[in-house]
């Protein structure tokens, strides 16, 4: 485990999502009702950076042809994606958000 500090809460209001980079990769850090996710930014079908879609609660879409995933598991729900995104743990210590990337 490398457990990385990647921002703030106030950074990521709830039903936002921000983009970070550990170790050269991009992760999208999304703040939900119920709490914190983290997935790869990159669409599995587009290659195209998540964090610049849209969010609708914990589903994102990409925005270059709205495929979905639910950013709480990764897995695809609408086409044409249908490979499910890396997630990555996440913690909440005191205001600090953390990400756990290997």
């Amino acid at each position: 485990m490398a457990w990385t500090k990647v921002g703030t809460v106030r950074e990521v209001p709830v039903g936002t999502m921000k983009q970070v980079t550990v170790d050269e990769e991009k992760i999208t850090v999304y703040h939900l009702e119920e709490g914190f996710y983290a997935t790869s930014d990159v669409c599995t079908h587009a290659s195209e950076y998540l964090s610049t879609g849209s969010l609708d609660g914990r589903i994102v879409a990409c925005p270059k042809h709205g495929g979905k995933f639910d950013v709480t598991s990764g897995a695809a729900v609408a086409f044409p994606c249908v490979v499910p995104l890396e997630v990555y743990p996440v913690e909440v210590r005191g205001e600090e958000v953390w990400l756990d990337f290997e």
